[in-house]
């Protein structure tokens, strides 16, 4: 005959060992990722300071590309700014006004559609 509480008992007593066995390694795999992500933190502080000291000299270099990169751009700007005025000084030369309100002409150039 079989004793199903003591079948039981061992089945928590196997799930409880096999439990602990996982929880003890996956302790051991967060202190290994905890130091070998400080290791990977200090590497990078250490490779940024020596970039940083091998560059020094190049950033004088890349201040004055972007001020010409810059004035470029400026210069882009004002043209384009230029460009629009001289477009709207134009259209507004177009138009017809009427000299006053009573002009009979006005209502000829101000008319919706020229299709008569």
């Amino acid at each position: 005959m079989v004793n199903y509480a003591e079948e039981a008992r061992r089945l928590a007593e196997e799930s409880q060992r096999r439990m602990t066995i996982l929880l003890d390694e996956l302790q051991e795999i967060n202190e290994r990722s905890t130091a070998s992500g400080r290791e990977f933190a200090d590497n990078l502080a250490a490779d940024m300071d020596r970039f940083r000291q091998e560059h020094a000299g190049d950033s004088a270099d890349s201040r004055a590309e972007d001020e010409a990169t810059e004035r470029l751009a400026a210069e882009a700007r004002e043209h384009r700014e230029a460009i629009a005025r001289s477009m709207t000084a134009r259209k507004a030369n177009q138009s017809v006004a009427p000299v006053d309100d009573e002009d009979e002409e006005a209502k000829f150039y101000q008319r919706e559609s020229w299709l008569i």
